[in-house]
Formats: structure tokens, sequence, C-alpha cells
């Protein structure tokens, strides 16, 4: 496998991998329980019943994470983008399910770590096990919240939750849904969507251009939602 710059940089800036050496990364991605996959635009990366015991990190391209709700509809959970990380819940237990489906954007590749070697990790790196656990606290915060911005949060906290799962830091992306569709799923009207997008935009927390979004400040984002 060959790994450009701007791999290790993607790999490096993953939550679970910050704070290992460059020589000790070199070592994890010449171990037999790494391995890179491309995949083409609209592919199934993981389903329901096809996944892997393995931690994923997005290389190039995006990928959208939806689940399916209790009207059979699949909704959007999260969009990953460069250096995030996917599969952690599945890591270290027996379920036969995945919880979510996850499909490629565009074509993307992918750099896929074993259980076996996730575990040799914690065990000659004392410190990843912690960014594991912090990563996984994360998420939970992540899904707390979404639930309760959902229900009850204003326009622009359910927009800027919305836009921190789903925008990147690093590229210009599109939203992964219409505007129309976005509206429905925060549960707002189109009015106080486009109100709470000039709001967001205006503060500088993310940058429009054209049809394209991108964080620009991830602490003021943050601020439209604590």
């Amino acid at each position: 496998m060959v790994f450009t710059p701007e791999d290790f940089e993607s790999i490096m800036t993953a939550e679970l991998f910050r704070g290992i050496s460059p020589a000790g990364l070199q070592a994890l991605l010449k171990d037999s329980g790494c391995e890179t996959r491309s995949y083409g635009r609209d592919e199934e990366v993981y389903s329901r019943t096809r996944f892997r015991r393995s931690l994923g990190v997005v290389l190039e391209g995006s990928l959208l994470v939806t689940k399916e709700n209790a009207e059979g509809k699949d909704m959007i959970m999260s969009t990953l983008h460069r250096g995030d990380m996917f599969g952690a819940a599945a890591l270290f237990n027996s379920e036969r399910e995945f919880q979510t489906k996850i499909s490629s954007r565009e074509p993307c590749r992918i750099v896929f770590f074993s259980q076996e070697l996730i575990v040799r990790l914690m065990e000659r790196v004392p410190g990843i096990a912690e960014n594991y656990i912090r990563y996984l606290s994360q998420r939970i915060l992540f899904l707390n919240r979404k639930l309760y911005f959902l229900t009850a949060g204003t326009a622009e906290q359910r927009l800027a939750s919305f836009m921190m799962n789903n925008l990147s830091e690093y590229d210009d992306a599109r939203l992964p849904m219409s505007m129309t569709a976005l509206a429905s799923a925060l549960n707002i009207s189109r009015a106080s969507l486009y109100r709470a997008l000039d709001a967001v935009v205006d503060s500088g927390a993310v940058v429009k251009n054209g049809k394209l979004f991108r964080i620009a400040d991830s602490e003021k984002l943050c601020g439209f939602i604590v």
C-alpha cells in the first residue's frame, strides 16, 4: 500500500491517532491488519448486515451516514470527510447488525484498521485507549444534542448542530440534502432555515460559495449550539 503525505495528515488528525509518532504511524500502516479500499460514487460501504470489525478513516472523498426510522425512511445522521473515523461502535461488541448505513457521496478512499490491530496499538501506546474513550464520549454527546435540537432547539441551534456533523473544515461541500428536505429534517420552516443560514454565514462560522459550504470557525459554530 502506498500512502501520500495527505493520507498521513488525514490519519494523524483522526481522534484515535492523535499523539502517535510518525514512526509509530509508519509501522501501523505496514501491519497486515491495515487495509485500504476505494469506492465509487454512491457505493455501499457498511450496511446493517455487511460490515467489518474495523475502524475506518476517510482518506479522500466523503461518506453519508444514515439510519432507518420507524417509517422505513433513511434519516441523515452525519457526513464524514477526510480525517473522520467510523466503525468504533461495532469494534468491541458482538452485535450481528450495524446500526447505520454508510455510503459514498463521491469517489473515496478509506483505510481500515482491524480490531486486533487496534488492541495491539492500545497495549503499546496507552494514550490511544484514552483517545478512543474520548471519541466515544463525544459521540454520546453528539447523539444527545441531536435528539435535543430536533425536538427543542432554536432554528440556529438545529442548523449549527447539523452543519457541525455534515460539513468539513478542509474542503467545500454541498449539503447532503435540499433546503426543503433539510427544513423538514430539522422540523423548522424554510423561512426559519434561511434566516438561520444567514446568521451562521454572517457570523463567519461558515463560508458559503454558491451551493458549497465549509466550516470556517468551528468555535463560532459551536457558539450557536451552546
